[in-house]
């Protein structure tokens, strides 16, 4: 017994541990089916926004919303369709008679009253809505006008991931080219800590200038170390837009290059107003509220339908033969509403007051993007400016620089000129790649303003 038991137990136990296993490995197959795409090499600005719309997980949750609205359009359109039920009772009762209504969310019910102890039926009921006051027209152009609206709000969101994508993409660059900055700056001020070393021991040049070259490396490295961080959190940023494995090794293959562009504010705007998807989307939900309002209107409309019912039954009483009764029933019901406590009423009150709601809702959606509009239109023009002056900037700086090296290898200058040179020269460096960026920034708002995505 105890042998036999033992069995068991160990029969038992491998029993659960191949569960197990294959409980894990399909949860392995499930995690490993919703993992991230994960993309390598170098990408440009336009393969970054390709990459967020295919991949972005906003533009996929809204994908879902738009497939939901679809459904419900789909849905709507079941009032304008008969519905068919089939039905079958089998009753044992010692009170009657009794009444028996048949399952289901259907329109199509059946009710069926037994006068016997035992009943048996089989039976199909149709139902078909002829008029209802115009709620399934006008509910159906409510859904029609949602799933409308969603459709804009997919369209949406792929300009906003598509800007979002942009920014990050231009962030990164910028970053890198801050870090390029530092380094070359680390690297210039090792070299000058270099010759300082080798003419303070030769005793051309005091301590106290070896003292200030260290000390400058060591914040030239404290901030090289800081831009190249802000590198790395900038490509996470990236990667995160475009919804894909933080793991991906990818690099920009973009400059911050240069193009003058000149854009029409007042053309800008004409043209987001009639297409931009945040307006259209607006608009769709304002003709879904105006849809509402007659749907809720026509409930104090009659309502007509047709009904048919073929049945099959047997029933019998105790002690008795069973009958066999068969046919079918047809007609036409028309219900005429008088009074629901105030319900249609408020029901209309309700849809007005949302109408108006989507109503201003179309107007701030108008004036946000005439909003985002002009501010595009403004960053573009002050981009420009900066662009220029800070060329001219940096023209300067490097000549000043240079003057400075001259000054100080000819023994007519003191080393606190080039430090103050090179400050110069840096920060001039970085107002060029400010400049660059803040002009591709305010492109791509440019263009989440006006509804592109390109």
């Amino acid at each position: 017994m105890v042998a036999v038991t033992e069995d068991r137990l160990v029969h038992r136990s491998r029993h659960i541990i191949a569960l197990l296993a294959a409980g894990l490995l399909l949860w392995a197959a499930r995690v490993e089916a919703q993992a991230l795409p994960k993309i390598e090499g170098p990408v440009t600005m336009e393969q970054v926004v390709a990459l967020a719309l295919e991949h972005s997980r906003k533009v996929r949750a809204s994908g879902a919303d738009r497939q939901a609205m679809a459904s419900m359009r789909r849905e709507a359109v079941a009032g304008f369709l008969p519905q068919v039920s089939m039905n079958w009772y089998l009753v044992n009762q010692n009170m009657r008679p009794n009444l028996y209504s048949s399952a289901g969310e259907t329109m199509a019910r059946n009710l069926q009253s037994f006068g016997t102890n035992r009943a048996q039926d089989l039976n199909v009921t149709a139902m078909w809505p002829i008029f209802s006051g115009g709620r399934t027209y006008y509910g159906y152009k409510a859904a029609s006008a949602r799933a409308e609206s969603a459709t804009e709000m997919l369209r949406g969101t792929e300009v906003e991931v598509a800007m979002q994508a942009r920014l990050d993409y231009i962030a990164t660059v910028r970053e890198q080219e801050n870090a390029r900055v530092t380094g070359e700056l680390q690297r210039q001020t090792e070299e000058r800590l270099r010759v300082t070393r080798e003419e303070f021991e030769a005793g051309k040049v005091p301590q106290l200038y070896l003292f200030r070259d260290e000390a400058e490396l060591a914040n030239v490295i404290q901030m090289d170390t800081m831009a190249r961080n802000r590198a790395e959190l900038a490509l996470i940023a990236l990667k995160t837009t475009l919804g894909v494995d933080l793991g991906s090794p990818i690099s920009v293959a973009e400059p911050l290059g240069y193009e003058p562009i000149t854009v029409s504010v007042e053309q800008g705007i004409r043209q987001a107003v009639e297409t931009h998807p945040d307006v259209q989307a607006a608009a769709r939900q304002l003709e879904a509220a105006e849809a509402e309002v007659r749907a809720a209107l026509g409930r104090y409309l009659p309502e007509v339908s047709a009904t048919w019912m073929y049945d099959w039954q047997r029933m019998r009483n105790r002690d008795e033969s069973f009958e066999k009764p068969e046919g079918y029933s047809a007609g036409l019901m028309m219900t005429i509403p008088l009074f629901d406590g105030f319900m249609r009423e408020n029901a209309v009150a309700t849809a007005r007051a949302k109408r108006e709601k989507a109503r201003e809702l179309l107007v701030q959606a108008r004036q946000q993007v005439a909003k985002e509009i002009n501010q595009a239109g403004l960053m573009l023009v002050a981009a420009d400016r900066n662009v220029e002056a800070s060329g001219k900037g940096l023209d300067q700086a490097q000549e000043q620089f240079r003057i400075a090296q001259e000054r100080f290898a000819s023994g007519r200058g003191i080393q606190l000129e080039v430090l103050d040179a090179q400050a110069t020269l840096t920060r001039a460096r970085f107002n060029v790649v400010a400049a660059l960026a803040d002009h591709h920034s305010a492109l791509a708002m440019w263009f989440k303003a006006t509804g592109r995505v390109r």
